[in-house]
């Protein structure tokens, strides 16, 4: 009798060490081969897609900024300010960068609004012991050319929520728009981050190094464009942004 039950145990485990899926396809226990479910997507790599950059510069150069050829400890003639700043320059990373004082607005000098359709250029570049030290920095368009104060005449901003770490918003009052993206911004401590607007007519078009986090209608018809920057409202642990290589064109 205790014969028949050794056997039977023996059978159970070799049972026990295959297995069988429901297709037909067994895999031997403890080989470590991916077993196969019944709909067969267990081991399949993800599905990925590429949409690729579809953003085309401006052939036409309405405005550079041109850093590299001013003094630094200056603010350029060409930008104007409700704050201050200055140029200044880095051993660690490459150009001349316009250090941005903080609850400062910046705009150009020219009062000559924007054309309906353009393109504009430039980078960022943060210095922090972490990422959300940084308050929003807000870039986007005004109706007006004053800086007679923070945020004056702004129609159509994008603001990069280093505070929240992986959140961008895109505000537009008059066309009553306000929409919200995921976008890391974590691995920008300490490092430059490129970004490119495409505007056409009422269509705005954001790129954060490649990456199209806003394309939507931010604009009401025929309105009045002036590009502008806003340094963070506030920072902590004296944590600072610069802000360079500006191109506008069309």
């Amino acid at each position: 009798m205790g014969g028949i039950l050794n056997k039977a145990g023996e059978k159970i485990t070799q049972k026990a060490g295959e297995v069988i899926t429901s297709g037909g396809v067994s895999a031997k226990g403890n080989t470590g081969a991916t077993v196969g479910t019944e709909s067969g997507a267990a081991g399949k790599k993800r599905v990925s897609f590429d949409a690729g950059f579809d953003f085309k510069a401006g052939s036409t150069i309405l405005y550079t900024g041109q850093f590299e050829k001013l003094n630094t400890g200056s603010l350029p003639a060409t930008l104007k300010t409700n704050g201050s700043g200055q140029l200044v320059k880095s051993g660690d990373i490459a150009g001349t960068w316009l250090e941005m004082q903080t609850g400062a607005m910046y705009k150009l000098n020219s009062n000559v609004k924007l054309p309906q359709s353009f393109t504009v250029e430039f980078d960022l570049l943060t210095s922090c012991d972490k990422i959300d030290d940084i308050s929003p920095v807000n870039f986007g368009f005004a109706g007006n050319n004053s800086v007679s104060s923070f945020g004056e005449g702004d129609i159509a901003h994008t603001s990069l929520e280093f505070f929240n770490e992986n959140k961008i918003t895109s505000f537009a009052g008059p066309a009553d728009k306000y929409i919200n993206t995921e976008y890391d911004l974590k691995p920008y401590a300490n490092d430059k981050l490129h970004v490119s607007i495409a505007v056409n007519n009422d269509q705005m078009k954001v790129y954060l190094d490649k990456t199209k986090v806003l394309d939507a209608k931010m604009f009401k018809a025929g309105a009045a464009k002036y590009f502008f920057i806003s340094a963070p409202i506030k920072t902590e642990n004296d944590a600072k942004v610069y802000f360079s290589n500006l191109v506008i064109a069309q």
